[in-house]
């Protein structure tokens, strides 16, 4: 599926359970989103700003590996995120493993 489709997914569920978290990891709320980026709320941390470029990186990572997605928010620095790795991991678990296929 197109990295593009699969991002709107994730944001359209974002947007409607209002949080992302990934067990064992803190969870992160959705504020509000502009063209470019999504702003999220941190469990205990200051608002983050993610920029959609980036989430794009991270779900064609997933796509060509899968394995990825049963790593923690460290295997993200592989596809060059950094500083935003556990926000975004945490939205893309919003989807399952099989979806990236």
């Amino acid at each position: 599926m197109d990295s593009k489709i699969l991002f709107g997914k994730i944001l359209q569920r974002f947007k409607d359970q209002k949080i992302s978290q990934v067990e064992g990891y803190k969870s992160f709320g959705y504020i509000r989103e502009t063209e470019n980026q999504v702003q999220v709320s941190r469990e205990d941390g200051q608002d983050t700003w993610l920029p959609f470029k980036k989430i794009l990186i991270a779900i064609e990572g997933y796509q060509k590996n899968p394995d990825l997605y049963n790593v923690g928010p460290t295997a993200l620095r592989e596809l060059g995120i950094t500083h935003v790795n556990s926000p975004i991991l945490s939205i893309l678990h919003l989807l399952s493993k099989d979806e990236y296929k």
